[in-house]
């Protein structure tokens, strides 16, 4: 019980962390935040590295992701990647699109990993019955 409590608390953080992160990736989309490319590599790999723990815990059974969410959590994911990768359209909007063009970019790279990682669980179980 306490290991779903751990990785309920992880997969809030790193929602939480990609939001902020988000926000200070849109303030350099926004021409407010210079940021280096090497400093945005390190964000992406942040979020990454956040999305693959709770993937593996996830996998592991010890995430907050049960059997029967994994449809729901799957589609959600992909329309979180769709928008993500069309992103750009958000630039367009005034004072505030370049902020939500980086929530929903680090949000994708957030959940990437741990989408991934579910759906090759998923797999492997329907290929094991």
């Amino acid at each position: 019980m306490a290991e779903k409590k751990v990785s309920s608390w992880i997969f809030l953080i790193g929602i939480i962390i990609a939001i902020v992160l988000g926000l200070v990736l849109g303030a350099h989309n926004s021409g407010r935040l210079d940021l280096s490319d090497d400093v945005i590599a390190i964000i992406a790999a942040i979020l990454g590295i956040l999305g693959l723990i709770a993937g593996i815990l996830a996998i592991l059974g010890m995430g907050t992701i049960t059997k029967e969410e994994i449809p729901t959590f799957m589609i959600a994911t992909l329309i979180i990647i769709a928008i993500a990768s069309s992103g750009e359209v958000f630039g367009g909007l005034k004072y505030f699109g370049g902020y939500l063009r980086g929530i929903i970019k680090a949000l994708g790279i957030f959940i990437a990993p741990l989408a991934g990682l579910i759906a090759i669980k998923a797999i492997w179980d329907v290929g094991k019955d």
